[in-house]
């Protein structure tokens, strides 16, 4: 056990070194980095987040860039072109470092919480390509929002089955409204 998550570490960091400079999709650093069960995991939340939202079933997956530079405890953030920052390209940029401070079934629920930010902002913009978004709800106080992170937690409790990461889960899931209710 020890072992497999010492290359899975490895794994990931030689991912991040090759894919820092360009935006990569989740479905394919994913696939690389540990085969076609973190892919599927993926797809299976993104799916979950789809439906819903009742997004368009040919809605794809946010770009995700790794990004260094992102300060030490931003682990992962959800950007997009506003009104007040038009040239913010439309991305989920993940801090490196977030890897190895948690585990698989962690990092996923945070992937899947971006995501949630994603599909949100595109439902209240209806479902358009546009120039910039407008931004009126405040997803992380939000009650369906809330608990669509928190029936994330559940679909990867089936996946990991780990009681511990879920209680994190839901404990992040909180924080979020408690710490950053305007976001």
């Amino acid at each position: 056990m020890v072992f497999s998550r010492y290359v899975l570490h490895v794994l990931i960091w030689g991912i991040f070194a090759l894919c820092a400079v360009e935006p990569v999709r989740a479905q394919d650093v994913l696939q690389t980095a540990q085969g076609t069960l973190e892919a599927q995991t993926v797809s299976r939340m993104w799916n979950f987040i789809k439906s819903k939202t009742q997004a368009p079933a040919d809605l794809a997956i946010p770009p995700i860039v790794i990004d260094e530079t992102l300060p030490k405890n931003v682990r992962l953030m959800f950007e997009y072109p506003s009104q007040q920052a038009q040239q913010t390209e439309m991305r989920i940029r993940l801090n490196p470092q977030s890897m190895v401070a948690w585990n698989n079934g962690m990092w996923h629920w945070a992937l899947g919480h971006e995501m949630t930010h994603y599909a949100f902002l595109l439902r209240e913009n209806g479902w358009q390509e546009k120039t910039w978004y407008e931004n009126r709800l405040k997803h992380h106080c939000d009650y369906e929002f809330m608990t669509i992170t928190q029936n994330i937690a559940e679909l990867l409790w089936e996946i990991y089955e780990s009681s511990e990461d879920r209680l994190h889960m839901y404990i992040e899931a909180n924080k979020s409204c408690r710490f950053q209710p305007n976001q």
